[in-house]
């Protein structure tokens, strides 16, 4: 480890593992942010690559680099050993792989003082690695869940679902230092995935005071290959096993929190398990995930429990599961936690096995011409 001294006003830890290809653009685009003063912590987990050779030509040159070495120990283990060298009064947790606008810590550091705030959290786009074209997803920052205040007090302030508005990763979000440590919050080490997403909804939930920079200042770089999103088939059940952690904490809280917030999470969660199964690369796998929700192996997010209608927070989630569904046999697809498909709740987007021609033909036209949409 090098350490140097420093006297930062925002601490950056930054996770790097095989990214020789990108990490160089990460940097640079660090040591070009508007804020000073800066502290650039690296935790290098043991890259097979050249990565250690850039991040070395980097720290050499600026005195704000601290570079540590580790063995490969993963994601959230590499994450809690950066935090532990973090001293200033706020820090971001970011990926070595992605791009910063130069005014992205200046912009969060400053929303964040000004409102008092727990955790700024600004808005991002995806860039794509083989073209460099960006797209911007309008759901990673759903302002129709927001208050119209720029900081606020918290989800006790919001209408709108919490964990709807903000994505489960920690790296379009600037904490205060003091806050994560007073909360004893840390990265699960022992998931193999989907541990970013406990630490930062844990990290949401407690938060008493919110800012929100509703600016894209993040370039998130998508197709890179050889990522931890990528390979979720090693371990296609760990995104449940959070599922039911987080669900823990949430009834673990004083008060009513899990009173107040118990539909959105459980709308939530629902729609991230049909998020993680429609994804997985493998097919196998993908059908495997299906049945398991088809024959009520994922107790935790309640579906034969509670009427359909109390998973609708999000738009399409009926069609998706309904999709789902038809991917098992035919005589048992209406046997499912939901009951009979011709029977769920669709709303607007309907089914398309129940369609007519013309909704049909409707449909297929709106999807070659799609309106961008939060959800």
């Amino acid at each position: 480890m090098c350490t140097k001294p420093h006297n930062a006003a925002v601490d950056v830890v930054i996770t790097v593992h095989n990214m020789e290809s990108c990490v160089a653009a990460c940097l640079d685009s660090l040591i070009r942010q508007t804020v000073p003063p800066l502290h650039i912590i690296i935790v290098e987990d043991g890259s097979t690559d050249a990565s250690a050779t850039v991040i070395d030509t980097f720290a050499k040159n600026d005195q704000r680099f601290t570079v540590i070495s580790t063995n490969g120990i993963g994601a959230g283990a590499a994450r809690n050993r950066g935090m532990q060298e973090v001293s200033a009064p706020y820090f971001m947790l970011l990926d070595g792989d992605d791009v910063f606008h130069p005014t992205m810590i200046e912009s969060l550091y400053r929303a964040a003082a000004d409102g008092n705030a727990d955790i700024a959290i600004c808005d991002m786009q995806e860039m794509d690695d083989a073209t460099g074209a960006f797209t911007h997803p309008l759901w990673a920052l759903k302002q129709s869940q927001l208050p119209p205040t720029a900081a606020f007090d918290g989800w006790r302030a919001m209408s709108g679902n919490l964990f709807a508005a903000f994505m489960g990763w920690p790296w379009d979000k600037l904490y205060r230092t003091e806050f994560i440590r007073s909360a004893g919050l840390a990265f699960p080490e022992d998931l193999a995935n989907s541990e970013d997403m406990l630490f930062t909804y844990q990290a949401l939930v407690l938060a008493k005071r919110l800012a929100v920079v509703n600016e894209v200042l993040i370039d998130h770089r998508m197709g890179r290959g050889n990522t931890v999103s990528s390979s979720r088939e090693k371990a296609p059940i760990a995104f449940y096993d959070a599922i039911c952690r987080m669900k823990s904490f949430l009834q673990q809280q004083p008060d009513d929190t899990w009173v107040k917030l118990q539909q959105d999470y459980l709308n939530w969660a629902f729609d991230w398990t049909l998020w993680n199964i429609e994804t997985m690369a493998d097919e196998g796998t993908r059908r495997m995930l299906a049945q398991r929700l088809h024959d009520g192996a994922f107790p935790g997010l309640q579906l034969d429990s509670r009427p359909a209608s109390f998973f609708t927070l999000y738009p399409r989630s009926m069609v998706r599961y309904a999709v789902l569904m038809t991917w098992l046999d035919a005589s048992t697809r209406d046997n499912g936690p939901l009951g009979n498909l011709k029977q769920l709740p669709y709303g607007k987007h309907k089914f398309w096995d129940f369609m007519n021609p013309v909704e049909k033909a409707l449909t297929v036209w709106r999807e070659k011409h799609p309106k961008p949409s939060e959800w």
